[in-house]
């Protein structure tokens, strides 16, 4: 058979003349090989996702969709907590709390607002005519 050979531990890396000589290519890399081993080794985190900040005009053009995606989530997280506390659970973070019934307190405020208004057809028309500047 020729398989014979499949269970003989091998030496590793054959003769000591040849893994002397690995090592020592391993040594000797060129400046600019250096350079890119770093850079890249720069640009990928050790864990986690790989962020690279934004420079020049690219931050100028991300800082405005930053700005409006913190202030959408705030509103969406105010939102949310004023669900949870209408819904009637028990919770716990009063900073949250405080906003959801707040935000509850502003909800009310405008519908009654809109519905103790103007609901007929003649109030409203000359209350747009009042806004135009015709007298009635």
């Amino acid at each position: 058979m020729a398989q014979g050979n499949k269970f003989k531990k091998s030496g590793g890396g054959g003769s000591s003349s040849s893994s002397s000589s690995l090592s020592a290519k391993q040594r000797k890399k060129s400046v600019a090989a250096m350079k890119k081993q770093q850079r890249k080794q720069a640009l990928t985190a050790s864990k986690g996702r790989r962020t690279i900040q934004a420079k020049g005009r690219k931050l100028v053009e991300s800082k405005p969709i930053q700005n409006a995606t913190k202030a959408i989530n705030k509103k969406n997280e105010i939102l949310a907590s004023a669900k949870a506390v209408a819904a009637g659970n028990t919770f716990f973070l009063n900073e949250i709390k405080e906003k959801g019934n707040k935000e509850i307190h502003r909800m009310n405020q405008s519908k009654v607002k809109k519905e103790t208004g103007s609901n007929k057809l003649s109030s409203r028309l000359k209350k747009q005519l009042r806004k135009m500047g015709r007298d009635v």
